[in-house]
């Protein structure tokens, strides 16, 4: 469609400020999310920072004290004037660090303006306010020694849970953002520049105002490849349903170059029977002058099957005559992929809810009978004087016991498998403690000692409450098979960034073609598969567990009779919960 003479500066001058304005908001907006990125950048560094300088206490000791006025941690190492730490964090991760007794620095290579290290000045501002007022750590900006920097704090608490220090790691903002600075600059030099150079030539052809074929064929290119960069098809046609323009993601759809489409009717290209379709929705959209929208399956000239959404809008010419319609292609294949999948998983979670809410009935009407026979077996057992009779009796409460296990496990698995839990950081060895109180008779019966080695201060992201099951489950199965007066282990350890957890036994051990299986369902070794006081869901509630806190569980073990090993792992968190801390880590015996 081409426009009159008169018009022509105008749409040119107004293309060339709308592109001038719009490759300054692209600058701002990339810009704006580069600096962003150095500042999540910045962060993350500092992340990696704090727990190398953590790291680097650890190797002196855990428990941390104030005596003589000197901060102090493991049993003698002064903290005080000791760089070298700070140092050592600014050389392998190029961080500044501090170390704070209170709120004074006592080991720093922070430096003042005169080159020295800036010990005996102050912690201020929103850092002390969260370490000594809400006693929580600090990530963000501050201003030290009037220079700004990308900042993380840690609270130092004695063996009490008061806090006595603190820890700082950083990064000058000036230093960190320097790269940034000159990117900045010569983007906006560039989109001044450009956009200058845009008006300047919209100005020149509103003063010449004259036709140039040569310029609007320029324009023209222009803005085909404007529209060559879309990646939705993009298509116009004339009054006569002839296409009169598209673009590259049009051509890759029909599967033919611009030169064979340009001029070509929807009969030149499609098959007759959606010919037919597609040429009476173009005249209802070219008659009523509006917007068409509506969803279609297409093939690509690739041979793929996707779901588009049409896009359609007529226009008219100078005398109110329809002139043509314009037209978008968009794929929404992926969309509708995501509502199956949506629509999948909520089915699923109904269905987890239908399932949760039978197993609850049946565990609770599988109760209702079994009460009275866990009340009247032992007594009709004490009246009976035949052997015979007495074992028939020994075997029904055994069934009893094995039908409520069972109920109970279910109802465990259901309710595990229904959702992932809310993850918060929990003690794991105070989890351990309590799931070992649950199984102490079970592990006194037998005589079997249960060492409880997992350092007292670890902690990992989890749910109290499936973890403490896990524990149960675990050391449960450990005691039915450990051997009678022999030791069950507990013990935790990180590893390559997460927390491995091993609870070993002494007991018969299992065959290595077995070590993959104890996790299913309702499996059984060969010595347990008679045993009817098991039920064979514990491992495999164990295994639903950890897959809830994107763990991995599996089973080592020797061979037989040297004893079995489960080993899992857990997702570690620096964030330890609000309770004091026990005076010092060791291992329990039950």
């Amino acid at each position: 469609m081409r426009l009159p003479a008169s018009k022509i500066s105008v749409v040119v001058l107004f293309s060339a400020v709308s592109i001038a304005l719009v490759m300054m908001a692209a600058s701002h907006l990339m810009l704006g999310q580069i600096r962003e990125e150095a500042v999540r950048q910045a962060t993350r560094q500092q992340e990696s920072s704090m727990s190398a300088m953590w790291e680097q206490m650890a190797r002196r000791g855990r428990n941390f004290r104030i005596e003589d006025g000197k901060l102090y941690v493991g049993d003698y190492y002064v903290l005080n004037g000791d760089n070298e730490i700070p140092d050592r964090i600014f050389a392998i991760t190029g961080s500044r660090a501090t170390i704070f007794m209170g709120n004074v620095r006592v080991a720093t290579n922070i430096m003042r303006s005169d080159g020295t290290r800036a010990i005996g000045t102050r912690m201020i501002g929103p850092a002390y306010q969260a370490i000594f007022r809400e006693g929580t750590r600090y990530r963000g900006e501050a201003d030290i020694l009037g220079t700004p920097y990308f900042t993380a704090y840690d609270p130092i608490r004695d063996m009490h849970g008061k806090i006595i220090g603190a820890l700082f790691v950083g990064v000058k903002q000036s230093e960190y953002l320097a790269s940034y600075d000159r990117i900045n600059l010569k983007i906006r030099a560039i989109s001044v520049m450009l956009g200058m150079f845009f008006v300047l030539l919209a100005v020149l052809l509103v003063q010449v105002r004259k036709r140039s074929e040569n310029a609007l064929q320029q324009q023209l290119a222009f803005q085909q490849l404007l529209l060559d960069t879309i990646p939705s098809p993009i298509f116009s046609k004339d009054a006569q349903g002839r296409y009169n323009l598209c673009n590259k993601a049009f051509q890759d759809y029909v599967g033919a170059p611009r030169e064979e489409l340009l001029g070509k009717s929807v009969f030149d290209l499609w098959p007759g029977e959606l010919a037919e379709q597609y040429q009476k929705m173009d005249q209802a959209i070219m008659e009523s002058s509006g917007t068409q929208i509506y969803e279609s399956q297409v093939r690509y000239a690739d041979g793929t099957l996707r779901d588009v959404l049409f896009h359609k809008a007529s226009f008219r010419d100078e005398k109110g005559m329809p002139g043509g319609l314009v037209g978008v292609i968009l794929d929404i294949t992926e969309r509708k992929e995501a509502e199956m999948e949506n629509s999948r998983l909520a089915a699923q979670m109904h269905q987890s809810r239908m399932v949760e809410s039978l197993m609850i009935q049946l565990n609770h009407d599988l109760n209702t009978p079994l009460t009275p026979l866990f009340a009247l077996l032992p007594m009709i057992k004490k009246q009976v004087d035949d052997p015979g009779l007495q074992r028939m009796l020994e075997i029904c409460q055994q069934c009893a016991n094995q039908i409520k296990g069972l109920a109970e496990k279910s109802l465990d698995l259901v309710r595990i498998s229904s959702g992932h839990p809310q993850l918060i950081p929990v003690r794991l060895a105070a989890t351990a403690e309590y799931a070992l109180g649950e199984v102490a008779d079970s592990l006194m019966q037998r005589g079997v000692a249960c060492n409880n080695e997992i350092p007292a201060d670890l902690c990992v992201r989890g749910s109290a409450e499936q973890l403490t099951l896990l524990f149960k489950n675990l050391l449960g199965n450990a005691a039915r098979y450990a051997s009678t007066n022999g030791e069950i282990k507990l013990g935790a350890a990180l590893m390559d960034g997460m927390v491995q957890v091993w609870v070993q036994d002494d007991g018969e051990g299992l065959d290595q073609q077995h070590l993959a299986l104890v996790f299913n369902e309702f499996f059984k070794a060969d010595v347990a598969r008679h045993d009817v006081s098991t039920q064979g869901l514990g491992l495999a509630i164990c295994k639903r567990i950890i897959a809830n806190h994107d763990g991995r569980i599996w089973a080592e073990s020797p061979g037989k009779g040297l004893g079995t090993t489960i080993f899992f792992t857990l997702n570690a968190t620096g964030a330890a919960p609000e309770e004091a801390k026990p005076e010092q880590p060791g291992s329990s015996q039950v």
